[in-house]
């Protein structure tokens, strides 16, 4: 992997060793936007290294920073300065594990020295694109706002992770469901916790709350199902917590415990759902992934039988 294979980066919030690279671009979307791109590099074995770090915008109502993650993209081998040009392409990743924005960027570097080429930041959605415009850049040096080491450079991948699940009573009496997560045999915090809806004396917890690992969102990695009871109308109710390979962390998926034993459709890559309201109506919802979230598609009511005449 050209250049990329020889930087070695840790982040330290205080203090950095020399050794270490950091990219911080300060700069504009459209001319109007302001922006701070601030990422490095993890060696995570021979010829193989993880990139990310963080986009904030200084201006936002609540500025807050946004995970990205990196991968190397093609440079123009025509480009007269090829030797010394970087090209990168990012994901920019919500907490829930949603994706808002694509950027694509190419700068220079020189004994060191970052000289910003080119760039655009694209909506995933809309697929409108907005230049980038860099006007200042640094190297070595965390911005104040700086949260932390982002977890994608050192978590380990989904291969590693098994699970066991415990429960745990309240003062109230009350279970809760309790999923400890390892990977490579050691534990990973923080472990799932999830509210047991329908408990009876806590005999029937082994048939009512239990973990599976499914594949809910359709690329090919399991995810998991966290079975949480059942509802008034004798349904199984779930919660979910979804893989991100890109980011490699779990995310809750919120309102997955409204879609009642779930069926999975491969081929259509969709989520059903079939809801009984009682002995009268049946409520038939579709659910589809857009960028990492899951949506509702189509609902429809039906009448379980037919009035009498």
């Amino acid at each position: 992997m050209r250049k990329v294979v020889s930087l070695l980066f840790f982040f330290y919030a205080a203090s950095m060793a020399a050794q270490n690279e950091i990219h911080f671009f300060k700069g504009k979307l459209n001319g109007k936007t302001a922006f701070e791109l601030v990422y490095g590099y993890q060696s995570v074995g021979e010829n193989d290294y993880r990139c990310a770090g963080y986009m904030y915008y200084p201006n936002a109502k609540t500025p807050a920073p946004i995970l990205v993650v990196g991968h190397p993209l093609k440079a123009n081998p025509k480009d007269p300065n090829y030797d010394n040009l970087y090209r990168e392409g990012f994901e920019e990743y919500q907490p829930n594990g949603e994706m808002t924005g694509k950027m694509d960027i190419q700068y220079y570097e020189v004994e060191g020295d970052y000289q910003f080429k080119s760039g655009f930041w694209q909506n995933p959605t809309t697929g409108r694109k907005l230049p980038m415009t860099v006007t200042e850049e640094r190297g070595n040096v965390l911005p104040a706002w700086w949260p932390g080491t982002p977890k994608t450079l050192t978590a380990p991948k989904r291969e590693a992770y098994s699970f066991k699940v415990r429960y745990e009573k309240d003062e109230n009496g009350l279970y809760d469901v309790i999923v400890d997560c390892f990977a490579n045999g050691e534990k990973v915090a923080p472990a799932i916790r999830e509210y047991m809806n329908y408990t009876l004396d806590g005999e029937n917890l082994d048939q009512f709350g239990f973990v599976t690992e499914e594949d809910i969102n359709f690329d090919g990695i399991p995810d998991l199902i966290v079975n949480t009871g059942m509802t008034t109308h004798a349904q199984n109710t779930q919660v979910a917590y979804v893989w991100n390979p890109v980011t490699l962390q779990f995310y809750r998926v919120e309102g997955f415990e409204n879609i009642v034993e779930p069926t999975f459709d491969k081929e259509k890559k969709e989520i059903s759902t079939a809801i009984r309201d009682g002995y009268e109506y049946v409520y038939y919802e579709t659910y589809k992934w857009k960028n990492g979230v899951l949506k509702q598609v189509s609902s429809k009511r039906e009448k379980l039988f037919d009035d009498e005449e």
